[in-house]
């Protein structure tokens, strides 16, 4: 008995692989494995100004993150003092823990203290005023009250002149004295008075400075940290583009987009039939790739 080698015609193979070419051929070989023994797909070439766009992108990319880490980081300061709590680390949105997020973080923390100290200057420097005023407000009430003991002195001994004139015991320039000083008195009470309420207009006065400043204080800081997260919302969707962008750049070169053909001949002529990896070649099959 003999045995007969039978040779089958070879496969062939086109297209952006390593070794184009003649291969031979195995029972229930696929396109894969013509792909396979061809040395696998080479990377599409890319243009020059594909490169110089892929550049491009590539520092906008750079510069993006620099700025989103920094935003991120002044978002957190912000609203760690609006809302009383203490930042002390900080996840970017697209980075996660980054040691160059954390140095921006203090550097923010440093800048916003700056204005902090700033602001406490001031607010101490309003409340100050309220104490001055409050103290020169009691000071000047006390006098109102030490005129009215001096008044009250001052007509018991009118009284006491006014009998002694009746019994002429004293002379009428006594009497006119003892009125002129009563008199006196009065004037300098009512000149108090109105100091008095001057004290008190200047008290209202400092505190509604006082009152201002803390709501402008909190106005501030509540703007301030609403700008911020809109800046980064802003921001986050820039980058967010950007590297969509870069990424429909560089996936321009995966082998995703290839495309396969069988070119096979038939009792009718050679025909030309779409193909996967998957499919299965016959004997004397050109696989085209695309």
């Amino acid at each position: 008995m003999n045995i007969v080698k039978i040779e089958h015609q070879p496969i062939y193979i086109s297209g952006p692989v390593r070794n184009p070419g003649s291969f031979k051929y195995v029972d229930g070989m696929t396109v894969m494995h013509a792909i396979a023994q061809a040395g696998g797909m080479t990377a599409k070439s890319v243009e020059p100004w594909q490169r110089v766009e892929i550049a491009r992108q590539i520092e906008r990319l750079k510069t993006g993150l620099t700025d989103l880490k920094r935003i991120s980081s002044r978002t957190e300061v912000l609203r760690g003092v609006r809302d009383s709590v203490k930042v002390a680390s900080i996840d970017t949105p697209v980075l996660g823990v980054d040691q160059d997020a954390q140095r921006l973080l203090n550097e923010e923390t440093w800048q916003r203290q700056l204005v902090t100290t700033s602001r406490d200057a001031q607010h101490d420097s309003y409340a100050k005023a309220v104490t001055n005023a409050q103290a020169d407000l009691d000071l000047r009430q006390a006098r109102v009250g030490n005129y009215d003991a001096t008044i009250r002195v001052r007509q018991d001994r009118l009284a006491s002149v006014e009998n002694l004139a009746k019994n002429k015991l004293v002379t009428s320039i006594e009497l006119t004295r003892a009125q002129s000083e009563l008199t006196e008195s009065e004037d300098r009470k009512q000149q108090a008075i109105i100091d008095v309420e001057s004290a008190k207009q200047r008290l209202a006065a400092a505190k509604q400075d006082l009152d201002r400043d803390r709501i402008e204080g909190k106005i501030e800081i509540e703007k301030s940290a609403a700008d911020a997260e809109k800046t980064l919302s802003t921001a986050l969707k820039t980058t967010e583009s950007d590297l969509e962008i870069f990424r429909a750049m560089v996936s321009s070169n995966d082998a995703g987009d290839i495309a396969f053909e069988i070119v096979r001949a038939g009792p009718d002529g050679v025909v030309v039939e779409p193909a996967t990896e998957e499919s299965v070649l016959q004997p004397g099959d050109l696989v085209k790739v695309h």
